[in-house]
């Protein structure tokens, strides 16, 4: 089993779908959530057995009441049709702006990202190489000092220099080795997720399968209706990425971002 299907299946493994009391269960169950307080969002059936009125309800709402949380209520197809949208615009963009998306989320073409990568290790072998030899040069001047080569007073002002250099030596291997790492990281995830989405090109139906491979929450916010209609926002958080807002997506689409 490789990496990427081992994520898969842990994650299918802490989303285990529990069918309703009627018997019916939703592929988003255990991938939704509260976006107040983080809980997983229940899924009910409605008593008449019409599909269009299936909603989820914030779990905390539900078993402590709307004075913990305010009810995150939500449609079982209205959540369905806007994550498919939104994730039909995702590959949109992957699909035609692909070097721009990396770029929008900070990671840069792989021939950049190895040029800075291979620049960053030669600084970081060229100072652990300077520690490794600051460890030796440290040896020779003790050794000096014992066999009377040295002068006590000479051998601290030299061993003080040393020391302050190899610490700052280690801070700089430390920080240019999280670098390194977090760059790796952080271009190996946006290639693994551009590679999933490229496999759904032509998405016009949302299935378990691809939720599942692109998705690892949804995020559900309160309704607002202060302006008279009810709008609620909801955030797609992807596997590898994270959350996406639409208006990054429709600013690559229209070619706004740098």
């Amino acid at each position: 089993m490789d990496e990427e299907t081992f994520y898969r299946v842990q994650e299918l493994r802490k989303n285990k779908r529990r069918p309703t009391r009627t018997g019916k269960s939703n592929m988003f169950s255990g991938v939704v959530r509260c976006a107040d307080c983080g809980e997983k969002l229940y899924y009910c059936t409605s008593k008449n057995f019409e599909t269009r009125q299936d909603h989820f309800i914030c779990s905390t709402t539900r078993r402590r009441g709307s004075e913990t949380c305010t009810s995150h209520f939500i449609r079982a197809v209205v959540l369905e049709e806007g994550t498919l949208r939104h994730m039909q615009l995702v590959i949109s963009c992957i699909a035609s702006h692909e070097d721009a998306f990396r770029k929008a989320l900070g990671a840069k073409r792989n021939a950049e990202v190895r040029k800075e990568l291979a620049a960053k290790r030669r600084m970081l072998q060229k100072s652990d190489n300077r520690l490794a030899e600051l460890d030796r040069l440290f040896k020779r001047i003790y050794e000096d000092m014992v066999g009377g080569k040295l002068s006590e007073a000479r051998f601290q002002m030299l061993a003080d220099d040393y020391e302050k250099e190899q610490a700052e030596l280690r801070e700089k291997i430390d920080i240019l080795e999280d670098e390194i790492q977090r760059q790796e990281d952080q271009t190996e995830n946006v290639d693994k997720f551009i590679r999933q989405a490229k496999k759904y090109l032509h998405l016009e139906k949302l299935t378990p399968a691809v939720l599942n491979d692109l998705v690892k929450a949804v995020y559900v916010h309160a309704p607002d209706n202060s302006s008279g209609r009810r709008v609620q926002d909801v955030e797609i958080s992807y596997n590898y990425i994270g959350i996406l807002p639409a208006t990054l997506l429709y600013d690559l689409k229209n070619g706004k971002t740098a």
